[in-house]
């Protein structure tokens, strides 16, 4: 066990009179007369792209084999009622990253597309306090490899939000490889897509606004002929390697764009399914296979570092499956997905290892949010919330390692006006408030009814209002959108057309 001085434990409540900015802002306090306290542990969060719940095999649905992935679940604790802030990337990792509904900074929508984010300077409000500068201030070393998506000004980017290293691109996708490689296989979404063609990429050369980047300078990283999801993991391993012998712990947010659009992949992973006939699919399912090798790359690095129980690991999805694509997701155990409120499009996978800490195996049925990541996180660091805001998140330690039966969340909200969900118990409300989508209410019990066929809100009017009424309240605390959304789209929804706002 190494050991580190207390002076670099500086608790967070000091924030509240603090506005957290760039890397190097973090407290100034004499560390010499400090005592020697126990290294904090390592943070890794891994959080993979538009990647539904039945995509990998930890869930008992044998569509994709996942084995990388579905081994931090075994070596830890497998959440089942795990729930994304946003059915879609940019508001869902900006609750990722602060720990608060994305709502309570005007956060509702995606900030795309590439253009309107850097000419409108769109992205997660500077007054927000990031996972990575709250580590920073507990003497992390932080950094960042893959998809950011919180703003490409420069105000947001990585490393003036608290990021010691990043690699990676600012925007919502970029191209994996260059699709003129040799075996590299592609498909494009095409305008028989029911609407996906508006929001599925097509292979095109990275451009100004979505180049791969490296460091405060920006510096573009020309590895076209390199698969990207293999470039991230190289990446992500060196990283571990580079900061495992530091005395510093290190948090890293590994964050690779499978399986975003556009839907590439290389002869090898490809290989892997040739039982699956479709191509779309089988596209698809070898992008996933990829991730899971890039998973695996990065939990050997950790367990050759000598450090495994010494670092805790999360992996999760930012939302479900991109089902506006027709033939690459399922409509089984979860309806719905990307941009939805159905469950399939904000219930995730979510699965955390600490070995040590965190028994093995355990199998939890309780609701909890990706917000819950940073709260946990900055606890296992020795650290406390900031005092001067709302966090929405909670530490979920004591529930895992303890016998109690509390819940740590008693409803989740989802916004994306004029849509809104609740789920609170068993019950999940979703309504459409405008003229532009239609207006409807559906209520379904997901105890009975986890694939949300039967809406139960004319039997059930009471229970309605109750909810209707928790979704009012919770509003009075929240912004109103700092930017709209992107114009809508419309697809056919596991059988049921609906208008989404992006």
């Amino acid at each position: 066990m190494r050991w580190v001085k207390a002076g670099a434990i500086v608790g967070l409540v000091a924030m509240c009179a603090v506005a957290l900015g760039p890397v190097g802002s973090a407290l100034n306090l004499d560390a010499a007369s400090a005592a020697p306290v126990p290294r904090k542990p390592n943070i890794v969060v891994i959080l993979a792209d538009d990647l539904g719940y039945a995509d990998i095999s930890a869930y008992g649905i044998k569509r994709i084999s996942t084995p990388n992935i579905d081994r931090i679940g075994a070596a830890g604790i497998k959440f089942t009622d795990a729930y994304a802030t946003a059915p879609v990337c940019g508001p869902s990792r900006a609750g990722l990253n602060t720990g608060r509904y994305p709502e309570r900074s005007g956060f509702e929508y995606n900030n795309g597309p590439a253009r309107r984010d850097l000419d409108q300077g769109l992205g997660l409000a500077q007054g927000e306090i990031t996972l990575s500068q709250a580590l920073h201030v507990h003497g992390y070393h932080t950094g960042m490899i893959g998809k950011w998506h919180l703003g490409s000004a420069t105000p947001f980017y990585p490393t003036n939000r608290g990021y010691d290293e990043f690699v990676g691109f600012l925007t919502g996708q970029t191209e994996y490889i260059d699709p003129k490689v040799p075996g590299v296989h592609t498909f494009e979404a095409t305008e028989s897509s029911e609407g996906g063609a508006a929001i599925a990429a097509r292979a095109t050369l990275r451009g100004a606004l979505n180049e791969v980047m490296e460091g405060p300078n920006h510096t573009v990283i020309h590895n076209e002929q390199q698969y990207l999801t293999e470039f991230w993991g190289d990446r992500a391993s060196d990283y571990i390697k580079r900061n495992a012998p530091s005395e510093a712990p290190y948090f890293l947010y590994f964050a690779p764009n499978a399986a975003h659009a556009p839907y590439q992949v290389t002869q090898k992973y490809y290989d892997r399914f040739p039982q699956i006939k479709d191509e779309h699919l089988r596209i698809y399912a070898a992008m996933i296979s990829a991730l899971d090798d890039a998973v695996g790359q990065v939990l050997k690095a950790i367990d050759d570092s000598g450090e495994a129980n010494d670092t805790l690991v999360y992996f999760m999805t930012d939302n479900g499956c991109a089902a506006y694509v027709p033939g690459i997701c399922a409509c089984e155990p979860l309806r719905g997905g990307k941009l939805t409120h159905y469950e399939g499009g904000v219930r995730v996978p979510f699965m955390i290892r600490w070995p040590g800490k965190i028994r093995p195996g355990q199998v939890d049925h309780r609701v909890v949010s990706l917000m819950d990541v940073f709260p946990t996180s900055l606890n296992a660091a020795g650290g406390r919330l900031a005092t001067d805001r709302v966090y929405d998140g909670v530490n979920l330690m004591p529930f895992i390692t303890t016998n109690r039966t509390a819940k740590p969340h008693d409803e989740l909200i989802w916004r994306r006006s004029p849509l809104v969900s609740i789920r609170k118990g068993d019950w999940k409300l979703w309504k459409s408030v405008g003229t532009e989508y239609g207006t409807y209410t559906l209520l379904f019990n997901l105890k009975t009814d986890l694939n949300e066929t039967t809406n139960l809100a004319a039997q059930n009017p009471a229970k309605v209002r109750e909810l209707e009424a928790d979704i009012a309240q919770w509003s009075k605390d929240m912004q109103d959108p700092k930017w709209p959304s992107r114009p809508a789209t419309t697809y056919n929804v596991c059988g049921t057309p609906f208008t989404v706002p992006i």
